[in-house]
Formats: structure tokens, sequence, C-alpha cells
């Protein structure tokens, strides 16, 4: 389905019948990226993923600024009062801005590889993405290239074992056209509010997922993450990096399910 939004309009798929469960992707990827998980857990909730502004076939042009609104949208459309929202990466970071935002909205909040906003980590020059550099190469009309440099970033590495996952990120990322690239400025990812301040007084409970070879960037804003947010906890997945929803798929599936789920019944035992 379509859903209009500001300058737009955004393409999302649903799946399953229970409480809803928005899937936010990450950065130069869409809601494809999550196909090893939509059939699984929509066996237990209604399951929302959809092409993030700028990416994927959604149409309306990229800007972080409206993405807030745009779940709003998405909210209403669908006449959702509460939600659990799983975000990955920059996904992870929008989901941390408007559910600091909005936190009335939210049963539960999965956050995997997150970026935060507000936090300073030390990150090694080898995990540094070099936005500038890429978004010279799209005005330049090489995206080959960025698509070529992007999957040799750690972030982006597969163990050659996970074939079909590889083939998976290869056809997303052949989809990506760099359009928030061309627009592209460091104040691009900024954000007025306060999200760390506002993280110590959120009471939803929270789900860190990590992978064990993720980057220490990520492994640090993790970290950081559990020390925050007073309802929190994490998982690791000791096979995976930074795409672990595509190499420990079922485990993946898994720890969701058990943690949404667990969620919904605590909910509903305190309205009984």
């Amino acid at each position: 389905m379509w859903i209009d939004v500001d300058g737009g309009r955004l393409y999302v798929e649903q799946e399953g019948k229970g409480s809803p469960l928005l899937l936010m992707h990450g950065w130069t990827l869409d809601h494809t990226m999550f196909r090893p998980q939509i059939p699984r857990l929509g066996d237990c909730f209604r399951v929302i993923a959809y092409d993030r502004r700028g990416f994927g076939q959604s149409q309306a042009a990229p800007d972080l600024g409206l993405e807030l609104d745009d779940i709003e949208k998405i909210a209403g459309a669908l006449s959702l009062d509460t939600l659990h929202l799983l975000g990955m990466s920059q996904g992870a970071r929008i989901a941390l801005r408007y559910a600091v935002t909005k936190p009335q909205r939210i049963r539960s909040l999965v956050l995997h590889g997150a970026a935060v906003d507000g936090l300073t980590v030390n990150e090694p020059e080898s995990e540094r993405i070099p936005f500038a550099e890429y978004a010279e190469l799209a005005r330049a009309g090489k995206m080959d290239v960025v698509r070529e440099r992007w999957l040799e970033h750690p972030i982006m590495k597969l163990d050659p074992r996970h074939e079909g996952a590889k083939h998976l990120l290869d056809e997303i990322l052949n989809r990506y056209t760099g359009a928030d690239l061309l627009g592209y400025s460091p104040e691009s990812f900024a954000f007025p509010q306060d999200v760390i301040g506002r993280l110590s007084k959120f009471h939803a409970p929270t789900l860190v997922l990590t992978g064990a070879h993720e980057v220490m960037s990520r492994r640090t804003y993790a970290r950081k993450l559990l020390e925050i947010i007073p309802d929190s906890r994490e998982f690791i997945f000791e096979h995976s990096g930074h795409l672990s929803n595509l190499t420990e798929q079922d485990l993946y599936n898994e720890q969701v399910i058990r943690f949404c789920t667990g969620v919904d019944e605590a909910r509903g035992c305190q309205n009984k």
C-alpha cells in the first residue's frame, strides 16, 4: 500500500495479525532487508515494513528531519495507537528519536546496531562512514563506485558462507539510487532535541541487539544505551557483525518474538 506524507508517499507492506510491529531499515537499504523476518514475525504480530523516504519504492525526497512525521502518518493511516518499534542502524537512530518524542506510542523498542544522537564515541578511522566522499561520487554519477566501496566497509561485511544474505544485500544495493547523498551535508544529521537526556526517563522495555563481531563504535553505543535506558537488556549474536538479521535469521526472529510477546503478556496482566 501507499501512505501519503509530506512531499510524496511511502511504500508500506503489512503481514500477519496481532499487536503492531513496525520495522525500520538502515541506510542504503529498504524494507526487503527484513525479508527473512517478515513471514515468521507475521505469525505472531501485525508486521508493518516500509521503505523510508529516499529509499526503495517510496516516492518522497530524503529528509531525516521529516521521518518522525512519517511514522506518525503511518500510525494514523493504520490506526495504530501503540506499537512495537524495531529499528536497524540508521533506522534505529530514527527509532530512538521517535521513542523520546512520542513515548506514549511505544509498547517496546528494539534497537539493532544503533547510532545515537548526542553520544560521542571513539571511532577508528576504518569504521568511519565517509559520507562526504560518497556524496561527491554520487554527484559525479559514480554510484557504482559508492556501492562497491560501501560493500567493503566493515559495517557491511558478510561471511562468504552466507551466500543467500550476500545475494539479498546485492539486490537491495543495486536499487539504492543515492538520492540522499545528492543533498548531503553534515547538518542533515542534526536533531534539535536531547535524545540522551530523555532516554534516562524512557520506561518502555528495550531490547538491544548486538553482533559479537559488530564494529567497535556500535558496540560502544550498545553499552551506553544499556547504561542509560532503565528497562533495557541485550542479546548478542555470537556469529554476526552488523547484519545479524541476515546471518542468524532464526535466532534473530526468535529473540524479537520472545521479547515483544513478553511485553504484550506483561501489559495484558497490568491491564487486568
